[in-house]
């Protein structure tokens, strides 16, 4: 199989598995339990959440693990709005953000709060311009991901952060498509919190990593719960928590060296784009991990099972949002209408994608050109 969706998930690293099992086997004790089987795991959990705070540059107190980044960032969100002030109601955001947080803004308007959709130009960028005459003091929290799953577009977290404190209000990002493949330090964007997933960077999947700031208040949404200092119900997962920490460590380790090599994946890519083809996002600032494409002649969903027939894996958009809409919506934020936006494809790299295993995907686009030219 040739690999190109690993902006959806990644194969675990072999480093990750092995630490994985070897966990399972010593560390099964419940980290609540007052044995000592119990506080060795609880033990992993805390150097874990160390090792956290440090690859994230902030302090260890504010990590917390959950089940997934979707659910990271749910329960951030609606924990650090229920630490603000009642009279704020509105939220500040973009239609460019993860599935995950559409939906739960989604909830949040049925429940009372504004959602004001920042705009953003034709390559995904938000107006600054705009942003800033958006937030004022009835604004609740500014939710702003770090880089987009369908394009790759990066957005100025760290200006978003310093227009939005003129107003003290709290910025959430999901920085998952960052971490571990650009250089991300969270509490150098100053962000109130961000999530991280292990198995987007050969983590195991069901491990979600939350940073919220210690100095900003936030309330539980789970009344009662004592785990995590209440921020998430339920006995944490050692295992999973130990593998995505190893896994975080080694991509953080080869971040540079990636970052470089899926720079020139991406020009070579563009210089090999048959004519018609089109690349989404300005290749000169956004990350190069992710490609969005978009076909001269067919829908992408049938380009991807074209080239599902050929054993080479890409998609139509990021996985969370299949089915749901919302794919096309993002493509409609940055302009595109939805007769076009249906011929999108996403091809997404990885450490070990090569120049070849971009050729094989170009060959299968180039054939349907050609059997397409030959019909019409």
């Amino acid at each position: 199989m040739i690999y190109l969706d690993s902006a959806a998930t990644t194969p675990m690293r072999t480093e990750a598995l092995e630490a994985y099992v070897q966990t399972a086997g010593t560390a099964y004790g419940n980290t609540h339990s007052l044995h000592d089987a119990g506080s060795e795991a609880a033990q992993y959990v805390t150097s874990c959440r160390k090792l956290w705070g440090q690859m994230l540059g902030v302090r260890k107190e504010g990590i917390y693990f959950t089940g997934n980044a979707s659910e990271g960032n749910q329960l951030a969100i609606r924990s650090l709005l229920r630490g603000r002030p009642a009279a704020c109601r509105k939220i500040v955001t973009t239609k460019l953000e993860h599935a995950s947080v559409l939906v739960t803004l989604h909830e949040l308007e049925k429940e009372g709060y504004r959602i004001d959709y920042v705009p953003v130009d034709r390559f995904g960028v938000i107006d600054l311009e705009q942003f800033q005459q958006a937030v004022d003091n009835e604004t609740a929290l500014v939710v702003m991901q770090l880089v987009n799953s369908e394009v790759g577009a990066v957005q100025p977290v760290e200006e978003c952060v310093r227009i939005a404190g003129q107003w003290n209000i709290p910025v959430h990002s999901d920085v998952v498509q960052g971490f571990g493949k650009m250089a991300v330090n969270v509490g150098e964007l100053g962000v109130a919190s961000a999530v991280c997933s292990a198995h987007k960077i050969g983590g195991p999947k069901g491990v979600g990593i939350v940073s919220i700031d210690p100095s900003v208040h936030w309330e539980s949404v789970y009344e009662g719960t004592t785990h995590q200092q209440g921020f998430r119900a339920g006995t944490v997962d050692v295992p999973g928590i130990v593998a995505a920490t190893i896994a975080a460590k080694y991509a953080l380790a080869e971040q540079p060296q990636a970052f470089d090599k899926a720079r020139a994946l991406q020009q070579y890519l563009i210089a090999q784009l048959p004519e018609g083809m089109l690349l989404m996002g300005d290749p000169d600032t956004k990350s190069p991990f992710i490609q969005g494409l978009v076909l001269p002649h067919v829908e992408g969903q049938w380009m991807m099972l074209a080239c599902n027939r050929q054993n080479i894996a890409i998609s139509t958009g990021t996985a969370c949002k299949i089915g749901s809409g919302e794919a096309m919506s993002a493509m409609s934020a940055i302009g595109l209408e939805s007769d076009v936006a249906r011929k999108f494809v996403r091809v997404s790299f990885h450490a070990g994608t090569t120049e070849s295993e971009v050729d094989s995907f170009l060959d299968v686009v180039k054939e349907s050109l050609n059997q397409f030219s030959s019909v019409t």
